[in-house]
């Protein structure tokens, strides 16, 4: 349980770093470049949302709750 932990904590620290990535994509576009910088943002918030699954399943696997949407456990 504790490697399942520690894969939690990893994949947490990499969203968290994609997240702020994502965000200074966003913030640095100039124009002219929107279409790439929208292209930029699409690839990280996929990544992002793969992440996500990991986690939720990583939980899964070890009997961790599961956040729903809005941050309430599922039973």
């Amino acid at each position: 349980m504790a490697r399942s932990k520690e894969h939690i904590d990893n994949l947490l620290r990499l969203r968290q770093e994609l997240v702020e990535r994502r965000r200074a994509v966003a913030s640095n576009s100039e124009p002219g470049e929107i279409v790439a910088t929208a292209k930029g943002v699409i690839e990280f918030q996929m990544s992002i949302e793969a992440i996500d699954r990991a986690i939720d399943d990583e939980r899964r696997l070890h009997g961790a709750p599961v956040p729903r949407l809005g941050g309430a456990p599922n039973p």
